[in-house]
């Protein structure tokens, strides 16, 4: 065929995947130079001026992590392309277009150093050139190391039950130096390489457009120049999701919001928290397993608050701080150490911590004060007192020890039975100051355990109605189901139970286990039959489902740490929908089901003159998903703004959180509106829950049972 010489012709050079993955990479790769060079140089000039952008140390040790997290996302991602083109499309990892390094890239190094002497010309590249290949593999292996050493430096508490103390150090180094060295190569190498070098100076645009011109083609990629016009198919233009890179930026912009609003220093509380000293490193600790122990303990702290006369200054006025042991003998904690729920009081200076309640009552989940409460202290609730307000500094609801300038009596406390509603008037009224919705919400039931930690009981209207439906629903396809025959004769209805519980019986305990955990990990989970039908059905099939899988697989383990370990401060700060880890994973799946359903409608809109059966049912399940994902972020950032956590802890849920600057915007009582969007939310799950047994939709509960069977008949 002969060569087109067409200057104006343009080739499409780069995939919109590819471009997508350099675009976040660029945006991630300055946010961590940004956030650890502060760290790295805590003395330099500039690094206080760069931490407090950020917010302080701990927003940029957050945000340092959140980019770090995208960066194992995208490095993930890519190597499951590399899978995909290996093994869907048949492509050849080794051949002229391979990142990977060939014979034909020496020999282009060795003839480019002869013509840079002037003894030969410039040798011709094909669609890569061995510095591109260079720089390909100094980042991937710079991905890897820097990222392994950061995952060590991340989770040190993990790591260090099976790797020594030396890997940490070497971690550290890795970490640090490795890093400052990426820099150095991006910034100063790659840049020219690829934008500042001579003929592409000031930009090379292909990486951000896709597209090269055929001049510019034959200059500097003239082998490849060659081959596509050899092969005129290969030059169609792959498009670029410019609303996915659009919505990338926007989550990252509303990332970076909470930075300019949480800067803090170190308080005096902090610091004096760094120097205190505890007692027991000098003086003997009583054994507090034996009852002399017990009030060996008590007596040492009588010794000083049985007199009148001690007190302490708080908000500047004197508070007496005199035990009444009469009084105190009558409490049902009278033979209990004072330490032993005063965490850290023997220390100098003597303050307490913490309450250590839990650490005999344990925590409670969902279902006994219709939340986990893990923003409220114990002694909010459990005490007689009803005055209670809202810590400044940590955003908890906390008792108020001081009512007229005199303490409240701490050993008046009790259990509170929260199935009487007038127990939690003490927060949940009109206008209150405490962030609380003005009616005491049910707890969250089992149709909500797909998103939420849960209960498996059903306490409210919703959800009793919402699961009736449900089971009729299923109790009549299941009807239909033994309904049918196959053979002469028929079994009946019960001689068909008696069939499949035999077979499911046989299935479990035989090898034959084995094909069905690879069916339902293969074809239901990771949709192996939709991949091979197309990438993109695939790509929003996963989108959806997968985050559901996750989000329900989260809300049955919390279920069950709930109930196995409730005594277990692990399971507490997992139960936390404000901890950091979690409230990241919730928003981001929560997003990507909001972009799969998104998707999934335009997609039938495109190409609604296609399908040959009505879609109405998926339409509105597929609505019902949106817009309980909606009232859902809705929700969370009326939460976010009402309890008033702080920055650096609510920037995790990064759409929560932005959400609720905005809300904040307007003058409005939204502890009023709370209770009404978090019913419209349940109203929309419970409706949701109800409609799948009768809608087209339901084949996401049956193809599991559908791929078992076909796999054991193919296994015949």
């Amino acid at each position: 065929m002969a060569v087109k010489d067409i200057q104006n012709e343009v080739y499409w050079r780069f995939h919109a995947f590819h471009r997508f993955i350099h675009l976040v990479m660029m945006i991630t790769f300055v946010g961590l130079a940004l956030t650890g060079l502060p760290l790295k140089y805590p003395d330099a000039f500039w690094a206080r001026g760069l931490v407090s952008l950020w917010g302080g140390v701990k927003a940029a040790g957050l945000f340092h992590r959140w980019f770090a997290g995208i960066t194992f996302g995208y490095f993930l991602l890519h190597l499951l392309w590399v899978l995909y083109y290996r093994f869907i499309l048949k492509g050849d990892l080794l051949g002229a277009n391979s990142m990977i390094p060939s014979k034909k890239d020496f020999q282009d190094l060795l003839q480019h150093i002869r013509y840079f002497f002037g003894k030969g010309d410039p040798p011709k590249f094909g669609r890569f050139t061995y510095w591109e290949k260079f720089d390909y593999w100094a980042v991937f292996w710079g991905i890897a190391f820097i990222g392994g050493s950061g995952l060590l430096l991340w989770f040190p508490e993990f790591f260090s039950r099976f790797l020594p103390g030396l890997f940490f150090n070497i971690a550290y180094t890795i970490h640090s130096d490795e890093a400052l060295l990426a820099m150095g190569f991006i910034f100063v190498v790659h840049l020219y390489n690829a934008h500042f070098r001579s003929g592409v100076f000031p930009l090379d645009r292909s990486i951000f457009t896709g597209k090269i011109e055929a001049r510019e083609m034959k200059e500097r990629h003239p082998l490849e120049w060659e081959h596509l016009n050899q092969h005129p198919e290969k030059k169609a233009k792959l498009r670029v999701r410019k609303d996915l890179l659009a919505l990338f930026l926007i989550i990252l912009l509303s990332g970076l919001l909470p930075s300019f609003s949480s800067a803090q220093g170190v308080t005096e509380e902090e610091i004096m928290e760094a120097e205190k000293k505890f007692c027991w490193k000098c003086h003997r600790q009583p054994n507090l397993n034996s009852t002399e122990g017990v009030m060996t303990s008590i007596l040492l702290c009588m010794n000083c608050h049985r007199k009148k006369d001690v007190e302490k200054k708080v908000d500047g006025k004197l508070v007496s701080l005199f035990i009444d042991e009469k009084e105190y003998g009558k409490t049902i904690h009278r033979r209990i150490a004072c330490i032993q729920c005063h965490v850290g009081i023997a220390t100098s200076p003597h303050r307490t911590t913490s309450m250590a309640c839990a650490s005999c009552h344990g925590f409670h989940g969902e279902a006994t004060a219709h939340d986990p409460h893990r923003r409220v202290n114990c002694e909010a609730c459990h005490h007689e007192s009803k005055e209670v307000m809202r810590d400044p500094k940590t955003g908890s609801i906390v008792l108020r020890m001081v009512k007229d300038g005199v303490p409240i009596q701490m050993t008046s406390h009790r259990l509170t039975d929260f199935r009487d509603k007038r127990a939690c008037e003490k927060c949940h009224f009109e206008k209150n100051q405490l962030g609380a919705p003005v009616r005491v919400l049910p707890a969250k039931s089992v149709i909500c355990i797909g998103c939420h930690s849960a209960t498996i009981g059903a306490g409210d209207p919703i959800s009793i109605l919402a699961l009736l439906l449900f089971g009729v629903g299923i109790v009549l396809t299941i009807s239909f189901w033994f309904q049918g025959t196959v053979g002469d004769p028929s079994f009946s209805t019960h001689e068909k139970i008696s069939y499949i519980a035999e077979k499911i019986w046989q299935v479990i305990f035989s090898r034959r286990i084995l094909t069905l955990l690879r069916v339902l990990v293969v074809d239901v989970l990771l949709l192996r039959r939709i991949l091979k039908e197309s990438l993109s059905r695939w790509t929003i099939h996963s989108l959806i489902y997968l985050p559901l899988f996750l989000r329900f697989f989260i809300g049955l383990v919390l279920l069950f740490l709930s109930k196995a370990f409730p005594m277990s401060p692990k399971t507490a700060v997992l139960l936390d929908k404000n901890y950091p880890p979690m409230a990241f994973a919730y928003d981001l799946l929560g997003l990507c089901i909001i972009i799969g359903t998104g998707a999934a409608m335009m997609r039938r809109f495109q190409n609604r003159a296609q399908k040959a059966i009505p879609g109405g049912q998926d339409y509105i399940v597929i609505g019902l998903i949106g817009a309980i994902l909606i009232t859902g972020f809705l929700v969370e950032g009326m939460r976010i703004l009402l309890t008033g956590i702080p920055a650096f802890v609510a920037m995790a849920s990064f759409l929560g959180y932005p959400l609720s600057l905005f809300l904040n915007l307007f003058p409005i009582r939204w502890e009023g509106l709370y209770p009404y969007a978090w019913y419209a939310h349940a109203i929309l799950t419970g409706v949701l829950v109800a409609y799948l047994p009768f809608s087209k939709m339901f084949h996401i509960l049956i193809d599991p049972l559908v791929f078992v069977v076909k796999a054991f008949s193919r296994e015949r």
